[in-house]
């Protein structure tokens, strides 16, 4: 069975301002999402978003002792599953 391919809905609306509150709120509900699942599911999670237009960088965290570089990541088993943008909109 195929998968369905997912549609990114963008808004009619192309202000600078309506822009900036699209990403905020996009933003916001990702790191929201993100302290929901360690809360819920008990695990660690490391957000890193960086805006390219001006390098803003946010990051969460829930555990501050859990902050593994990539070298430390690679050396894990099992291994890490990197999951590229391209296989979330397929």
């Amino acid at each position: 069975m195929a998968s369905k391919k997912r549609n990114i809905r963008r808004r009619r609306s192309s202000s600078k301002r309506s822009t900036y509150q699209q990403r905020t709120r996009r933003k916001n509900s990702l790191f929201l999402k993100a302290f929901e699942y360690c809360n819920f599911c008990d695990a660690d999670i490391t957000l890193v978003i960086r805006l390219k237009h001006n390098s803003q960088v946010f990051k969460f965290n829930s555990n501050s002792q859990w902050h593994p570089s990539r070298e430390e990541l690679d050396t894990w088993y099992p291994k890490l599953r990197e999951i590229a943008w391209n296989k979330l909109a397929a």
